[in-house]
């Protein structure tokens, strides 16, 4: 379909009124979570020593998790 003169302005103003979108970077505090769950989900059955590690792991994949998201919002420009 060929493109008409009155589509290309249409086209160029849709274009500008989006602006960038930004995808963060891979990073491994989801993984570590999720196994942190995992390990105190199976801990309530089995453990307490396994609710403890999976809590301690769910703390502190959060917090580096939280830590590496806010870094990267400072650096990202205006």
């Amino acid at each position: 379909m060929a493109s008409t003169p009155e589509q290309q302005p249409h086209d160029e103003a849709h274009t500008e009124a989006h602006g960038d979108f930004h995808l963060p970077p891979p990073s491994i505090w989801p993984v570590v979570l999720a196994i942190g769950i995992a390990l105190v989900l199976t801990g309530l059955i089995l453990n307490l020593i396994i609710v403890t590690v999976g809590a301690l792991l769910v703390v502190v994949s959060t917090a580096l998790w939280v830590r590496d998201a806010r870094r990267e919002f400072h650096e990202l420009p205006e």
